[in-house]
């Protein structure tokens, strides 16, 4: 993915969600990246209370970014994806 133009395609702030992505996007073919990045908590006391959490931003290059949210929603992911 050296040289490629990265783009964010989604953020999951749970363990499971982001293996869930992983898998999804390994089955697909779809080569990505990801990063840490801080998350807000998405529960009221979160809200409340401004919680930040680390989360795992998943980045895919520019020409695979339409198929990799397709399988992202096909996935059951959607509420995850970066817009």
């Amino acid at each position: 993915m050296e040289g490629q133009k990265l783009v964010p395609i989604c953020i999951a702030s749970r363990q499971s969600e982001a293996r869930q992505v992983e898998s999804a996007l390994d089955a697909a073919g779809i080569d990505y990246t990801f990063e840490i990045t801080p998350v807000a908590g998405r529960s009221v006391l979160s809200i409340v209370f401004g919680s930040i959490r680390k989360g795992v931003m998943f980045l895919v290059s520019e020409e695979y970014y339409e198929k990799g949210l397709a399988v992202i929603e096909k996935a059951g992911l959607a509420d995850l994806i970066v817009r």
